[in-house]
């Protein structure tokens, strides 16, 4: 079985327009054109990719999944469209760069501005991605280079890590345990507790510490990124321990950060296909990554030295006999 050019290009704007006519108008043909070839695709595939109610087409979920497969080869045509354009323009090398959400917004924006700063030809193109899709992808070598967490060996893939430092307790201002420069396990006996997901390797971890210092923490909520446990924390729904980086990013952003008494070390992972071994691109990106991570560690271990100290809130006074 093999599917043209055509039929995926048709696929592709009846899913993206949800509606055949729309998908006509968008490729510049006719209707019947659309339902002629997405009748012939189905046949050759040997399954309906949608539910038709009258006008209505609704996909079906292997509709769904194969769309998952075609959505990611457009994105990349659309890549190299826009990598020959910058070599064109600017003889530009283009560097596509994976990495996950946590560090889309605390750490890539700052490596991104320092690039244009010293302004190298490089075409930048940044996909943020869940842990196992990232790791999915960089075996697959679509990226140039990958940013995460993670320890994975892969066959043709080499990695390198930065460390950034210990986890960081996050508090909402105002909070009585902010009265400490260092938290202890036990602070956290029955306080509201913002968690990672259970698959989370630091919730793991965390996990650990708690168990073993025999503390109970009170479960407020389970979010999946350091940003959303930053956002929990700074609306009082609770108090959180974070990845370093999303702490130097929130720092006098309506939370109060802490150091905790046990160090747990933090690093970021860079991988790099063996065969891209030699690009420029990412040698110049990950050089700058390493420099920006160490000035927001930096940045991070100030913020929490310069913190104000208060004392304990007075014991109320006790009543007259």
């Amino acid at each position: 079985m093999r599917l043209n050019q055509r039929q995926l290009e048709i696929f592709n704007a009846i899913m993206i327009n949800k509606s055949m006519i729309a998908a006509a108008a968008a490729l510049g043909t006719s209707q019947p054109t659309i339902s002629r070839e997405l009748r012939e695709m189905e046949q050759r595939i040997g399954f309906e990719l949608f539910l038709r109610f009258g006008k209505r087409l609704t996909p079906t979920n292997q509709a769904l999944l194969l769309h998952e497969v075609v959505r990611r080869a457009f994105v990349g045509m659309e890549e190299i469209g826009r990598a020959a354009s910058a070599i064109r323009m600017h003889n530009a090398a283009n560097c596509r760069v994976a990495t996950i959400p946590a560090y889309a917004e605390a750490i890539i924006p700052r490596v991104a501005q320092r690039l244009l700063k010293l302004r190298p030809a490089v075409h930048l193109s940044l996909h943020s991605l869940e842990e196992l899709s990232l790791q999915h992808e960089m075996a697959t070598t679509v990226f140039d280079l990958g940013v995460t967490e993670g320890r994975f060996e892969y066959q043709g893939v080499v990695s390198q890590r930065i460390n950034v430092g210990d986890l960081v307790c996050v508090l909402p201002v105002g909070h009585s345990l902010s009265a400490k420069r260092i938290l202890e396990p036990t602070d956290f006996e029955d306080a509201p507790f913002v968690y990672f997901s259970q698959d989370d390797p630091y919730r793991r971890k965390l996990d650990d510490i708690f168990f073993a210092a025999g503390v109970s923490r009170s479960y407020a909520v389970e979010t999946t990124t350091a940003a959303s446990v930053c956002s929990m924390v700074s609306a009082g729904v609770g108090v959180s321990i974070i990845n370093p980086l999303t702490a130097a990013n929130y720092v006098g952003k309506g939370v109060v950060l802490r150091r905790f008494s046990v160090g747990v070390p933090y690093s970021l992972a860079v991988w790099r296909p063996t065969r891209k071994a030699g690009s420029t691109a990412a040698e110049k990106f990950t050089s700058v990554l390493k420099e920006v991570a160490l000035e927001m560690r930096a940045t991070l271990l100030s913020a929490m030295e310069e913190a104000p100290h208060f004392p304990p809130l007075p014991l109320p006074a006790r009543p007259r006999q």
